[in-house]
């Protein structure tokens, strides 16, 4: 009976080639553009190639701040109320690069698009009809069986990943991915924690490198870098810090950067915009909708963008 027991079980290679074959699968399950499923179809990652600068972002983080905690922090902490910065760098630390991670792997708000040819009337040249040759194409996002124009959901076809996608802001290669409408508000949680990330090392390796208090304790490489620190996030402050503010005069305005940069509301009226604090409100606090792509929605389950957006 053992014999037989043992030989009505799958060998290594047949246990190998079965979970190969019937690994679980997440919510996403198709490629769209150059987004691919990742880690099982739990999301969908651009496959942009060296575009991808989101490590690069984490580093140029997480490098500066293990040297303020080496070389600055135990400075500080002998003072009074020395704790208080190493632990607000601590959150803003974390919480940035927790940004960074869900602006890098959340579905950015992909629609199905699909190119239709354009309807071209014929011309008549002596009082003969002449047929218009190669029609021109367009792209029209599909849902529910439906066609619908890309400025209904105010989306566009992103040069670098080939993906449609609604509300789309820009491609960010410190992401690695399009901020779009699901994780536009990641991104700009990732500007604000890095920003004050570098505006309390500024601050506080300002006052550490040229504290007199401190002047006959302090050793000269410690003074060197913490000086170094102050140059380096002084740089961060004025790049991220910048793009933040831009980005809150957008959510302000309800505006993505892409309208902004064509000038769509420059000559008429922005029926998206309902006032500064309803529009910062819809931004922050209105939970995300549901991705269109993935295989959790049913065809017709898909909710439809209502003009002004959110809004009845």
């Amino acid at each position: 009976p053992l014999l037989a027991i043992l030989e009505g079980c799958p060998s290594t290679r047949q246990r190998r080639a079965y979970r190969s074959v019937w690994r679980p699968m997440g919510s996403f399950t198709t490629a769209y553009g150059k987004h691919k499923p990742a880690c099982g179809g739990a999301c969908l990652l651009a496959d942009v190639g060296s575009m991808n600068l989101m490590p690069v972002s984490a580093g140029l983080i997480i490098g500066p701040c293990v040297l303020w905690f080496t070389f600055v922090a135990p400075r500080l902490v002998l003072l009074p109320g020395g704790l208080v910065a190493p632990l607000v760098v601590a959150v803003s630390m974390c919480l940035s690069l927790m940004a960074l991670f869900l602006a890098w792997t959340t579905e950015p708000g992909i629609v199905p698009y699909v190119p239709i040819e354009e309807k071209q009337d014929d011309t008549t040249v002596d009082g003969e009809t002449t047929l218009k040759r190669n029609p021109r194409k367009k792209f029209v996002i599909a849902l529910n069986g439906q066609h619908y124009p890309l400025p209904y959901f105010r989306a566009k076809i992103c040069r670098e990943t080939e993906a449609c996608v609604e509300r789309f802001d820009h491609f960010c290669p410190w992401v690695g991915n399009v901020v779009g409408l699901r994780n536009h508000k990641y991104f700009v949680a990732f500007t604000i924690g890095a920003s004050v990330v570098a505006l309390e090392v500024f601050v506080s390796s300002i006052y550490i490198g040229t504290s007199g208090q401190l002047s006959e304790e302090l050793k000269a490489h410690e003074r060197a870098v913490a000086l170094i620190l102050a140059s380096y996030t002084a740089v961060i402050m004025l790049a991220v810090g910048g793009l933040m503010c831009y980005h809150a005069d957008l959510i302000a305005q309800n505006e993505s950067t892409n309208e902004r940069l064509k000038g769509v509301f420059a000559m008429r009226a922005n029926p998206y915009d309902q006032g500064v604090l309803t529009n910062c409100y819809n931004f922050w606090c209105l939970p995300t909708r549901k991705s269109y792509v993935s295989s959790e929605n049913k065809e017709d389950d898909v909710p439809l963008p209502l003009l002004p957006h959110g809004q009845p």
